[in-house]
Order: C-alpha cells, then sequence, then structure tokens
C-alpha cells in the first residue's frame, strides 16, 4: 500500500526550481499477526536516478532528530534543519515519529526484523532501482539496526544503497561481508572530527565534512566531501562561485565541495549526477 504526498520548499537564486518532497509508506505483517507501516521519503535533490527533479521519488527511510541520533553532536544538533520539523512541518515530524516507533518494534526480533527488510527490499527493487538512501534524518541507533540496513541491502544486489552516518561504533556491523551495493560515508565536523578521521584510515571510508564557518580540517583525505553551511552556499547568487568562502579554496578543495549544496538543485545538480557520495571510497595508491 503507497501512499504519496508533496511539499515545495522555498527557491533559491532566479532561475532555480523549489525543490519538492515526497512520501510513500509499506504495510506488512510481522510475524505475531500485527500490521506495521514504516514510510519512505524522498526529495528533489536526493531521488538519484528515481523519477526527475520536479517528480522525485521516494527512495530514503528516515527517523527523528536527537532520539534516534545517538552520536550527534553539538554542532550538527545546532543547525539541524529537522529538529524545527514539530512546528514547521508536523506532517513530516509525524511520518518521521511512526518510523522510530516502529523500528523499535522491527529491531525487537530477527523475525521482524527479517520481514521488515523483505518488505522494504521490495520496495525498492519496483520504486528504487537507481539508489536508496538511509537517514535523511536520524541514524543508526544500534548494531542490530545496522544489520538490519545491511541486511536490506543484501536483498536488493545490484542497487546502490548509501548512507550517511555519525554511529562510527557500528560500522563495522554495516561492512561486515562487504556488500559492494552499500556505500558507507562518515559524518563528520569540528566536534568529532579526530574519531571520525581514525574510523576512515580503519575502515577505508569517505568522510563528509560540514563546514560550519568555513573552516577545514588539516590532512583532510582525498576523496572526501565538503558540506558547506547554509552561510557559505553560493546558491543565492548569480554566480555561486563569487562567494566569499569558495574564492578561499584551492583547486583540490573546490573539487570536494557538493556540487548541489553548495549550487543549489535542479535536474542537472541533484544527488547522483557528480557520483562524490555514491562509489566507494578509493584506497590509497588507487587510480
Amino acid at each position: 500500500m503507497f501512499f504519496r504526498g508533496g511539499m515545495r520548499t522555498r527557491k533559491g537564486r532566479q532561475g532555480m526550481r523549489p525543490t519538492v518532497f515526497v512520501t510513500d509508506s509499506i504495510v506488512f505483517v510481522i510475524p505475531d499477526g500485527r500490521k506495521l507501516r514504516l514510510w519512505l521519503d524522498g526529495s528533489s535533490k536526493i531521488t538519484v536516478g528515481n523519477g526527475d527533479f520536479e517528480h522525485p521519488v521516494a527512495n530514503a527511510f528516515s527517523l527523528l532528530p536527537k532520539i534516534d541520533c545517538p552520536f550527534a553532536t553539538e554542532t550538527c544538533k545546532s543547525i539541524c534543519y529537522v529538529i524545527g520539523l514539530e512546528k514547521m512541518a508536523p506532517e513530516v515530524f509525524a511520518v518521521y515519529s511512526e518510523n522510530s516507533k516502529n523500528m523499535r518494534i522491527i529491531l525487537s526480533s530477527w523475525e521482524n526484523m527479517q520481514c521488515a527488510a523483505v518488505a522494504i527490499a521490495e520496495y525498492i527493487k519496483v520504486n528504487c532501482p537507481h539508489g536508496f538512501r538511509w537517514h535523511v534524518a536520524g541514524d543508526i541507533i544500534s548494531a542490530k539496526h545496522a544489520c538490519f540496513i545491511r541486511e536490506t541491502a543484501a536483498l536488493t544486489p545490484g542497487i546502490l544503497h548509501w548512507i550517511y552516518t555519525r554511529s562510527f561504533s557500528y560500522v563495522e556491523d554495516l561492512l561486515r561481508f562487504g556488500l559492494p551495493n552499500l556505500v558507507v560515508n562518515l559524518s563528520a565536523d569540528r566536534d568529532n572530527w579526530s574519531e571520525a578521521l581514525a574510523t576512515a584510515q580503519k575502515y577505508n571510508l569517505r568522510i563528509c565534512y560540514l563546514s560550519i564557518e568555513g573552516e577545514i580540517p588539516l590532512g583532510l583525505p582525498d576523496g572526501s566531501v565538503i558540506m558547506p553551511n547554509y552561510n557559505l552556499r553560493g546558491r543565492e547568487l548569480d554566480q555561486p562561485t563569487t562567494a566569499p568562502w569558495w574564492q578561499t579554496l584551492n583547486t583540490r578543495l573546490r573539487c570536494m565541495v557538493c556540487p548541489a549544496d553548495f549550487f543549489g538543485q535542479d535536474e542537472h545538480m541533484r544527488c547522483g549526477r557528480c557520483k562524490k557520495c555514491l562509489v566507494p571510497c578509493k584506497k590509497a595508491g588507487q587510480p
């Protein structure tokens, strides 16, 4: 059973189109006979190749901020747009709340996890052949949760799954069995930078660094992605590259900046086009 809704955000610079937000849901039965519903969400930015900018397909699974972000830093909480959804977009907050509640039920037994993984996998096969993102909101809350994500990816071979996570403690559970279609990115900022770097080096993973005031840590590895805070972006300018922060960056760092974040989104500027986050991180020395 699928449901669809929509919400548009404000426009950026002249000529840019507003982002469209969509939701769908799946209903399935767990072994004790109860019906559970999980909501899938998406937007023009993250649909990869599922749908187009004006008509995106829900291709992500999200939870709540704070309660479902066990390793959130003070920096990421200070700018988290999801925290304000309860007042600004209560219908979206309600969707994430239902997911949060039902995820606890799912993770209470391996049998429930298997039923949910199969249900999401079947949805992904039909609706998201070009990629599925975990946690636009929320993060991995336990080792069993990481195993659930891994199992769902295993049930959809050949379809990309990608995730950004601060739950470094559960990365090993995600990576077990080395699924080629599950790409793990480490979300970092100035508060958890050292731990992120150590985890990236241990497991050969990409760092996606949130820059709040334009800071970029020394030693940011090649292949990293820089996610600029709102005040650093050029999307409101007629010529984004004239943004003061952009002018401070050398060529190497400019190549790391998330294009959709910095320049704004349209059909040709959304997740999936640049592949910065959607391919496995190359090992040192690889071409």
